[in-house]
């Protein structure tokens, strides 16, 4: 079963609605909506009944597998080394800090003194 629609069919779909289409738009039977609506039928039957065209398949070429690569010998390579920084030496804190007065104390030495 082919998976596109041949010219075959599409005309015979075609004259299959437009026939259908045509005795439907006029509300009257007449001989002469009728004889159009037959004339589709048998137009409809008759393109649906042509052979399709069917294509020949072609065999697929058969491959040969590709060559296998040649083995290497792995190179040696440096494993991965620390960063610099964290080779750097750490400098010790100092033992004791100098004395720097607190913010309660500098606020106390900009007040003027009050009078009393």
């Amino acid at each position: 079963m082919s998976s596109y629609v041949s010219t075959p069919q599409f005309l015979a779909a075609g004259s299959g609605l437009g026939g259908l289409g045509y005795m439907m738009t006029h509300p009257e039977p007449s001989v002469r909506g009728v004889a159009i609506g037959l004339c589709c039928l048998v137009l409809c039957a008759g393109f649906a009944a042509m052979p399709t065209s069917q294509k020949r398949a072609r065999p697929a070429p058969v491959r040969s597998p590709p060559p296998r690569p040649e083995a290497q010998e792995a190179r040696h390579l440096a494993g991965p080394q620390p960063h610099r920084l964290l080779m750097m030496e750490i400098p010790q804190p100092a033992s004791k800090l100098p004395e720097v007065p607190t913010h309660r104390q500098r606020i106390n030495d900009r007040q003027r003194p009050r009078e009393s």
